[in-house]
């Protein structure tokens, strides 16, 4: 396991969680956390034990967005290939987007900007009732680069994705729920209870089935009914062909909960 510099990375019953952790900036995205990130993100893909991968932030905020210094510093000119965060984030966004297991934003405070793309780029998103949603890209005279143009719309629609991106304005957690942005509300002090109870759920599914559902999900948005057919019946022969499929057929007759190993 690496050593991470800016961030957190535990596992714990299948369940992988990185953490933002650089809570004095509001865990503010610097090129060190981004490179940390995407290599965590990469471990946990690599796990064959990891079901399940957790984001969540460090202290009051999830995450504030790009690191304001860094931004400052290259405001107005050429940027060092080194110091190139819009490039790192649509990596990870990418990195994310591919993920073969669900991934689940647990948003214990702000997530503006940047922060907000990559708690978008989960599949879930629970949120404290403390946590504030905003697109402050054009408030500093930008626009999104990290992936919230293209997911924004997908997951709130298109009116709701364009009052957050164009007017730069934050709202609550009752609002995001309203609008889709997340799937469930609760108490600051319950979410990371909440959210493990969330992951568990998908602990439980056979983890082989669990990715070729996620693939086809995702690839069917921009596929025909009929290509998206084609695509997975190959995947359900495969699948039809693993012990866990027969360990799932023998819990169902004994009237039991199936014990998946992902083989």
């Amino acid at each position: 396991m690496p050593s991470y510099r800016e961030i957190r990375y535990e596992v714990a019953e299948h369940i992988a969680t990185i953490t933002f952790d650089r809570p004095e900036q509001r865990n503010a995205l610097s090129p060190v956390m981004l490179d940390d990130l995407a290599a965590a993100v990469r471990d946990a893909q690599g796990e064959e034990t990891t079901r399940v991968l957790v984001i969540t932030g460090a202290g009051r905020a999830f995450c504030a967005g790009g690191d304001v210094k860094s931004m400052a510093a290259v405001a107005g000119g050429p940027i060092p290939a080194s110091r190139e965060q819009v490039g790192q984030i649509q990596e990870v966004q990418l990195q994310l987007r591919r993920f073969s297991k669900p991934v689940i934003a647990a948003v214990n405070g702000a997530a503006y900007g940047a922060g907000l793309d990559l708690a978008c780029a989960a599949d879930f998103r629970l949120a404290a009732d403390t946590a504030r949603f905003c697109e402050v890209y054009v408030r500093l005279g930008l626009a999104p680069g990290g992936g919230g143009a293209w997911l924004l719309p997908r997951i709130v629609g298109l009116t709701n994705a364009l009052d957050l991106i164009l007017s730069g304005e934050p709202i609550d957690a009752a609002t995001a729920l309203r609008i889709g942005l997340v799937s469930r509300v609760v108490a600051a002090d319950a979410l990371a209870a909440a959210t493990r109870e969330f992951a568990r759920r998908f602990v439980l599914s056979a983890p082989r089935g669990v990715q070729v559902a996620k693939r086809a999900l995702y690839r069917g948005l921009d596929m025909s009914l009929e290509a998206a057919l084609d695509f997975v019946r190959p995947q359900i022969s495969a699948l039809r062909q693993t012990e866990d499929h027969q360990e799932g057929l023998r819990a169902l007759r004994e009237r039991r909960l199936p014990q998946f190993e992902g083989r």
